[in-house]
């Protein structure tokens, strides 16, 4: 007659045979999260096939520190004297040589242009992007930089920015009352939700479950920060600025985070919507009719020191 196994001795058999096998493939699992966050936040190098001097404009190459200690570098095209000073701040996965068809059309209306890449971005990147969490102390770090400068008006300065650098733009605009206007191209209030866009535009698919797997992992690599992970923009603090939302048709999901900013955004706001938002491969009639939109809405809002006296 067999003996009957005591339940508790099934019950510890049961576990020594599962419990390894589980935490295998939830380690394995949050392995797979961690190399597709990995590549979310590491776009990967791009070429810098075009610089100032292709489009002959002088320029200097400049650089300042952030408030982190992270070495920033940029291009500085100096405009006229009297004329403000505008940021230049191409998205993620772009590079400082994808804004300079912008750039000559504001240096030839006397602007004084500074463009720089976000981090994780640029030619050689140095490190992993934080989809806005840190873009913003950035950006206030490039605009003091501008501020320190004399060669121009710095009591009126522009920004326009993608993605990453929209966000900043309107994030950084509300601590510093010298931007005027901003152009912002595929903005978004929560750096969770870009974590989002990035899975969906990276890998082409969308899954929830994967999304939500990917913010958690967002999260465990940003543990110190995280209450600033849901943040909202300020909005309320720009009700005196100038702000040009700008949707893509080619970047739906940017789309809808950007209405949905445009509509909580007070009067002397406006809206455009164009077949395609600043992509590194955007190029021929798109491309200039885009320039012309942002490089008109700079002009009209930051118009020269005669005017706006």
């Amino acid at each position: 007659m067999i003996k009957p196994v005591p339940a508790k001795a099934r019950i510890g058999r049961f576990f020594r045979l599962i419990l390894p096998a589980a935490i295998i493939l939830v380690c394995g699992f949050l392995v797979f999260l961690g190399f597709l966050v990995n590549r979310v936040i590491h776009p990967g190098a791009v070429p810098e096939p075009v610089n100032p001097s292709s489009y002959l404009m002088t320029s200097l190459d400049v650089h300042w520190t952030a408030n982190d200690g992270f070495q920033m570098t940029g291009w500085w095209i100096p405009g006229l004297p009297s004329r403000p000073g505008i940021l230049l701040v191409p998205g993620l996965g772009m590079g400082k040589s994808d804004a300079l068809s912008l750039a000559l059309l504001l240096h030839q209306d006397g602007f004084n242009v500074l463009v720089y890449d976000v981090r994780g971005s640029g030619t050689s990147p140095q490190i992993a992007s934080s989809l806005g969490l840190q873009d913003t102390d950035d950006m206030l770090a490039a605009l003091r930089y501008v501020k320190s400068r004399r060669d121009l008006d710095v009591k009126r300065l522009g920004i326009w920015g993608v993605d990453v650098g929209a966000r900043a733009a309107l994030q950084a605009s509300a601590a510093f009352p010298e931007v005027r206007a901003i152009a912002a191209d595929g903005a978004y209030e929560r750096v969770l939700d870009m974590v989002d866009v990035r899975v969906r535009e990276t890998f082409g698919l969308q899954n929830r479950l994967l999304e939500l797997g990917c913010r958690q992992a967002f999260r465990i690599m940003h543990i110190g920060a995280i209450s600033l992970l849901n943040k909202r923009l300020d909005l309320d603090a720009l009700s005196d600025r100038s702000i040009l939302c700008i949707v893509g048709e080619n970047r739906k999901d940017l789309g809808r985070l950007t209405n949905a900013i445009y509509l909580r955004l007070r009067p002397q706001k406006e809206i455009t919507t164009l077949r395609t938002s600043r992509i590194r491969t955007m190029s021929g009639e798109e491309l200039r009719d885009y320039d012309r939109q942002v490089a008109t809405f700079f002009h009209l809002n930051l118009p020269d020191a005669d005017r706006h006296m």
